[in-house]
């Protein structure tokens, strides 16, 4: 049996959940007939809007004069959309740890909140008075 730990991938169809790849074949097949399994459901992130994502950073960057540095950038925004862990230091400071965006630590679903949050940001604080429209139009561009 697959270890607890394995990312299995079914793709849904009509008659139900299939095995998408090899692995998640073999898994399957280990498993019993009339065996009860649990299951949690996780949509794997889209490359495509992963790619979005640093195609936007880019732009953003490139129309900025605040961060020095595209990482710097990345950082500010996990912080001001709260994907983030708060913390205070032992001197009472306040400060704030971005969390990951890596495939391993979002879906899909949480990708999505997280770019709508982005965008939103984008559009009215980092460069104010950005069109949305404009914005994705520009991205199409760059990961076409």
């Amino acid at each position: 049996m697959s270890d607890a730990n394995d990312f299995l991938v079914f793709r849904k169809t009509l008659s139900g959940l299939k095995p998408a790849d090899e692995s998640a074949e073999e898994a399957l097949r280990k498993i019993a007939i009339n065996s009860v399994v649990a299951i949690k459901l996780k949509r794997p992130r889209n490359l495509g809007h992963h790619r979005k994502f640093f195609a936007l950073l880019k732009i953003v960057f490139e129309n900025q004069e605040l961060y020095k540095s595209e990482q710097a950038l990345l950082a500010a925004i996990k912080i001001a959309t709260g994907h983030c862990v708060p913390l205070v230091l032992a001197d009472g400071t306040k400060a704030f740890v971005p969390s990951s965006i890596s495939f391993a630590s979002m879906d899909q679903a949480e990708f999505e909140a997280f770019w709508e949050k982005v965008v939103s940001l984008v559009c009215t604080k980092i460069i104010p008075n950005l069109r949305r429209e404009d914005l994705e139009a520009e991205i199409l561009t760059m990961v076409s």
